[in-house]
């Protein structure tokens, strides 16, 4: 009796004093219930307050970790089992235990295989894709419970503690975990009653979708100020998928590393203890913006989950209540950004290789072109419109689906980078003078190559044999000042002010116009100082004309152009109703700029400008930039461009490599009659597009109308600018 009586003073003092605390413990997470509460995006709004993209209520399907595993039919069998038996069960051995558990089991497994059958076949899947699915929760939680038990040995290993420690069930082990997102109302409520049935197995869970208001819509393209060969006094109606899909972006419902990293949703601190952030992601199975807008304002759209726990003594329960994520307005006006979509689509025509084109001989007519186009108001850096083509959607229509397939997702206005080519040469102008290297009023004469003893490097374009080896000299009688320059488009101008200030000025003058800080390239000042001390002239005039080792994105070339505008004053492009303010000021003469925006409106209105006019070949003429009522200042640019690979039947062969087809570029400022200063800075680009005036000259002109349609611009005065309450930045 003495020696049985000791038995049981150790193992009282056992439980109760060396393992009392734990045993208590988990006694207590016994009957404490927690669960996340959850929480729901923020909606993206135009800048007239149309949704973009929003949360909308729907239901999600969570099975257990037990589920998951496979182990859920013996947790119920052992519920039975001890039920069963009810308060003999703690008289039973282990072994007679396991008997009656393996004895109920069978039951239970039936019930596991009929509900994994009815989910699959609720849900619309294979039985074995959710199989696969289940397997993939359940490895993913054993990783990090063996992830988290590392963690504990390594603490006690540096701590000098035991290592004997018992891993324990970590949070995700006692949590649902999301296996069907968005299931219809009917399944939901079928399936809701099967959580009835199977307890502890499956859970219906309030849960929201993103949803985007403006993934279709039609587009009604005029289509009378197009050039002749496509010209018509009927309009065009374009049914547009996913317009906004590049812009707007989209949403993933995975965590990555880098999410994970970045804000995790429970960190171990160096104490071992766990820190949780309810705003933090949780590994798949996490709302995350992914692409365009939605990722660029993911911080600001996410919000915070609740939390609450309930005791199961008590009934009692402790909420913490979600926090929803902010409403992000942005700068894009929805109904412009489809204008201008249309505009580039090919089937509106001005984005598909035509007869007028100045193209490379190996590209078939009507082959569709990618191309961007960008709107920035000058006032405040706002970014009104950013549209890209071609469009995920559209790449069966694509005669370069090869191409398409891979940068569909992209958006050239913002994220593809180019050489600018002669879309620089105002900012070179500004740069020269204010550096004192160059008279405002200074006169330059062309002679049709830069070098006295190269005539095969650094010529003026018109210096070629299709011009009979001319030069602007030639044809305007004497020296050009830079509004001839300008217009006439003269390298050799631009050339003489490149190698004036040399490539280590230029290059941070053009880091000034904001070029190369948002996804182009600009020489860095030890790349540019190592172009100089090599006395490498070529490399160096070339930077003058846009060539050479730089790329510029559309949007920066538009901001540098409002920068011009604004005569100085720097503001950073926004994607927020509001913009930027005013971040630098250079001192640019307000003569030099006059001088500028001078040329710049000859490109566009003198017949020799490189933006005015068309010849198509019979004698008859169409303008090139076409928007009446309308005041243009513009820029006309062709830049060299890598070989183009054509798969035109994609069957992922090359059947040809073109490599004398140039980008198109066409910049513009543009403001109503009588505007002291230009309202709107904008980029078009045309992939492969040969010259800049005859390709991306008209896509030009359509994104004008765009503006005027859109009560922007006054134009010819067929259209009102919108009430300022309705138009908010319309002036």
């Amino acid at each position: 009796m003495a020696g049985a009586s000791c038995v049981l003073v150790v193992r009282l003092f056992a439980l109760t004093v060396v393992q009392g605390s734990a045993l208590a413990q988990a006694a207590e997470e016994r009957l404490d219930v927690e669960k996340l509460l959850p929480t729901w995006r923020g909606k993206l709004l135009d800048r007239k307050g149309r949704v973009l993209a929003e949360d909308v209520a729907s239901y999600d399907v969570a099975v257990s970790y037990p589920l998951a595993k496979g182990e859920w039919a013996r947790e119920r069998a052992q519920a039975a089992a001890r039920a069963a038996a009810g308060a003999s069960w703690r008289k039973l051995t282990s072994a007679q235990r396991e008997e009656k558990i393996v004895q109920a089991l069978p039951e239970w497994q039936e019930a596991q295989a009929s509900l994994v059958k009815i989910l699959a076949t609720r849900a619309g899947v294979a039985q074995s894709e959710l199989e696969h699915r289940l397997e993939g929760i359940a490895t993913r939680i054993d990783e990090q419970a063996a992830a988290v038990y590392r963690r504990q040995i390594e603490t006690r290993r540096t701590r000098g503690q035991a290592l004997d420690v018992k891993p324990e069930p970590i949070r995700e082990m006692r949590e649902m975990h999301v296996v069907f997102r968005d299931v219809a109302n009917d399944a939901a409520f079928e399936m809701r009653r099967l959580s009835d049935a199977f307890p502890g197995a499956i859970e219906i869970i309030d849960a929201a979708r993103r949803q985007i208001p403006w993934a279709s819509a039609e587009v009604e393209v005029p289509r009378a100020h197009l050039p002749r060969p496509i010209r018509t006094s009927i309009p065009l109606v374009l049914k547009m998928d996913g317009a906004l899909d590049q812009l707007v972006g989209s949403v993933r419902n995975e965590a990555w590393k880098e999410d994970l990293e970045r804000r995790p949703f429970e960190k171990t601190l160096e104490d071992g203890t766990i820190e949780i952030d309810l705003g933090g992601y949780r590994a798949s199975r996490d709302t995350v913006g992914s692409r365009g807008m939605e990722r660029q304002f993911e911080d600001e759209l996410r919000g915070i989950r609740g939390e609450s726990s309930r005791r199961l003594d008590s009934l009692q329960e402790e909420r913490t209540d979600p926090i929803p994520g902010k409403d992000v307005t942005l700068s894009i006006d929805a109904q412009l950004q489809m204008r201008v979509q249309a505009a580039l689509d090919p089937r509106t025509g001005l984005t598909s290789v035509q007869s007028w084109h100045t193209h490379s001989d190996a590209l078939a007519i009507g082959e569709a072109l990618p191309a961007a186009a960008v709107i920035v108001d000058v006032a405040t850096g706002e970014v009104l419109a950013a549209a890209s083509t071609p469009l995920p959607q559209d790449q069966e229509r694509s005669g370069r689906a090869s191409m398409a397939s891979e940068t569909a997702s992209i958006n050239r206005a913002i994220e593809a980078a180019y050489p600018p080519g002669s879309l620089v040469k105002p900012l070179v102008y500004l740069a020269a003078v204010t550096e004192g290297v160059l008279r405002e009023d200074e006169a330059i004469e062309c002679n049709g190559h830069f070098f006295k003893d190269r005539t095969d490097a650094a010529r003026c374009w018109i210096y070629r044999e299709r011009y009979q080896f001319t030069t602007h000299t030639k044809l305007t009688g004497g020296p050009l000042g830079v509004e001839e320059a300008l217009a006439r488009s003269c390298n050799i101008y631009f050339y003489t002010l490149a190698n004036r200030l040399g490539a280590e000025r230029l290059c941070e003058w053009y880091r000034r116009f904001g070029l190369g800080t948002l996804g182009g390239t600009i020489p860095s000042a030890q790349a540019a100082a190592l172009v100089d001390s090599r006395h490498d002239q070529f490399s160096a005039v070339s930077l003058g004309i846009g060539q050479g080792p730089m790329t510029v994105t559309p949007l920066e070339m538009a901001n540098a152009y409002a920068m011009l505008a604004r005569r100085g004053s720097v503001r950073l492009p926004s994607f927020l109703a509001g913009g930027n303010k005013m971040s630098a000021m250079y001192p640019f003469a307000p003569t030099a700029v006059a001088r500028a925006l001078d040329g710049l409106h000859r490109v566009v209105a003198e017949s020799y400008g490189t933006g005015n006019h068309m010849d198509y070949g019979d004698g008859t003429k169409d303008p090139i930039i076409e928007a009446p009522g309308v005041s243009i200042w513009a820029k006309t640019g062709t830049a060299e461009a890598p070989p183009l690979k054509v798969d035109r039947d994609h069957n992922g062969v090359v059947e040809r490599t073109v490599t004398d087809a140039d980008h198109a570029w066409c910049g513009a400022l543009v403001g109503n009659p009588g505007d002291a200063t230009p309202r709107y800075a904008i980029a078009v680009i045309v992939e492969h597009g040969g010259g800049g005036g005859r390709t991306a000259g008209p896509v030009m002109g359509a994104v004008i109308r765009a503006l005027v349609s859109e009560g922007y611009l006054i134009g010819d005065g067929s259209r009102k600018v919108r009430n300022e309450v309705n138009a908010g930045a319309v002036r």
